[in-house]
């Protein structure tokens, strides 16, 4: 069963379903329904006890061990609830095969994962299976910064116009966890400097902003020296890799939404300055060579395994620094072919 996010934190099908699936781009929104469902169930009956497992717990045991070994309540009577974050979905056929087996005995199965293509099986599963729920997280929509950006500065005592919240939604993460926190750095340099919120802005969003630039149009044009030099030069100031992640990833998007309508019949110019916001003109020559550079298949492949390292990184998962140093050195290396 399909539940959209904005009715996940007032639905009764929490407190009714067993096995729960929600995927997307956004891990903020993400974690929010993990709060929300951790908080419903408690307060349905708060003998819950909620168990962490990431990707690299499969390294030594199968999905199937994993949840058999914590099929009982423990001796103090609480009973398990298991949280997933899948960095892939290798493990989706032993999934659906232990969820209709029915023969679990253990009280809720959460699964945590990114983008998931309409039609892949685990996905038509917990659609169209009555004990399943499934929520899609999508990137926050203007709307949805805007409530955001309100409700934190409200809770913050400080006041906000929407005048400012409509200037400030547009500039800010799309990425609930990354819009958090860039609202929360706002929050405090405005408490700490008693500037407005105007001068707080241009001081404060992306910082490194340039940097970050640099180092993604570098990657995106596959310049492996001057990728690596202008990276080792930032290493010592760059410690958000989410960020990058989230800034690159939306430039692939960019790519792939032009090379689409180069399909449909634009030309690559045409096709670029329908973006939405433009690129800016000054590296408009440099965007053009990069179409050159990069496949359909590539793009869509790199962008969905960004977000699954993204995910990695946000779980500390231990393997995730390699990961994504790993995913950097692919990306430089592969074909346009």
């Amino acid at each position: 069963m399909i539940l959209k996010y904005s009715y996940f934190e007032k639905s009764n099908l929490l407190t009714e379903k067993k096995f729960f699936l929600l995927y997307g781009p956004n891990f903020g929104k993400i974690e929010s329904c993990i709060e929300i469902l951790k908080s419903k169930l408690n307060s349905f009956d708060n003998t819950f006890r909620f168990l962490n497992f990431f990707q690299d717990d499969f390294v030594n045991h199968s999905f199937s061990e994993i949840v058999n070994q914590n099929s009982q309540d423990d001796i103090f009577g609480n009973k398990k609830s298991l949280i997933f974050s899948l960095s892939d979905l290798r493990v989706s056929s032993e999934i659906i095969k232990l969820i209709t087996s029915r023969d679990l005995n253990i009280q809720n199965l959460i699964f945590k994962t990114g983008p998931i293509q309409k039609g892949l099986k685990i996905r038509k599963f917990f659609e169209e299976s009555p004990d399943c729920l499934i929520t899609p997280c999508y990137e926050d929509s203007l709307l949805e910064k805007k409530e955001v950006i309100t409700r934190i500065f409200n809770n913050e005592n400080i006041e906000i116009s929407p005048l400012h919240t409509d200037i400030l939604a547009p500039l800010l993460s799309n990425e609930r966890f990354c819009l958090t926190n860039e609202i929360n750095k706002l929050v405090i340099y405005i408490k700490t400097t008693k500037n407005d919120i105007i001068n707080a802005l241009s001081i404060l969003i992306d910082n490194n902003s340039q940097d970050l630039n640099n180092l993604v149009y570098l990657l995106a044009s596959k310049k492996r020296n001057d990728f690596w030099k202008e990276f080792l030069k930032v290493q010592k100031t760059f410690s958000d890799e989410v960020q990058f992640i989230n800034i690159f990833s939306k430039h692939l998007e960019k790519i792939l939404f032009v090379k689409d309508k180069i399909l449909l019949g634009y030309t690559p110019a045409d096709a670029m300055r329908s973006l939405r916001p433009p690129i800016f003109f000054k590296q408009e020559e440099i965007f053009l060579s990069q179409l050159n550079l990069w496949n359909l298949e590539n793009l869509k492949k790199i962008i969905k395994e960004l977000h699954f390292c993204q995910m990695s990184i946000l779980n500390n998962e231990k393997s995730s620094k390699s990961r994504f140093l790993g995913l950097l050195t692919k990306i430089l290396d592969l074909s346009s072919i």
